[in-house]
């Protein structure tokens, strides 16, 4: 019974993080220049994804900050100029989210190979504790 109540925690766990994956991004743009963790956070990624947003540069709108002053962070700047991030359009700015780069894509088949492999043991693990339970 314990091991079918963990089996489906871990589900209900893979499940929600699947559900709420982009709000831990949202959070820290929200937070972005306030908090100087999720603002390095931010930059970072939008540097090294060569991206803007959470889907594209219009997300920074939505945010009340970037919306009165029409900016966006200068980590969204495809050029580092002074005015970059001022009045943003797709010459200036990252457009959109880059998908994932291929190691990235083969890293995720490798985790869910591991996934995979555990929760086969986990339910072998399952069907051999209700054998024992009959004998």
């Amino acid at each position: 019974v314990l091991l079918s109540i963990i089996f489906l925690v871990e589900i209900a766990a893979a499940i929600a993080g699947y559900v709420f994956k982009d709000k831990g991004l949202w959070d820290a743009m929200r937070k972005y220049g306030e908090d100087k963790p999720s603002t390095e956070a931010v930059d970072e990624l939008q540097k090294d994804f060569t991206c803007c947003g959470a889907n594209n540069y219009t997300d920074w709108a939505t945010i009340e900050r970037f919306k009165v002053n029409n900016t966006v962070p200068r980590s969204c700047c495809r050029v580092n100029t002074t005015s970059c991030n001022v009045r943003p359009s797709p010459a200036t700015v990252y457009e959109k989210v880059r998908t994932p780069p291929s190691w990235m894509k083969k890293n995720i088949l490798v985790v869910a190979a591991v996934a995979l492999g555990i929760a086969f043991f986990e339910i072998l693990g399952i069907i051999f504790a209700c054998c024992l339970m009959k004998g």
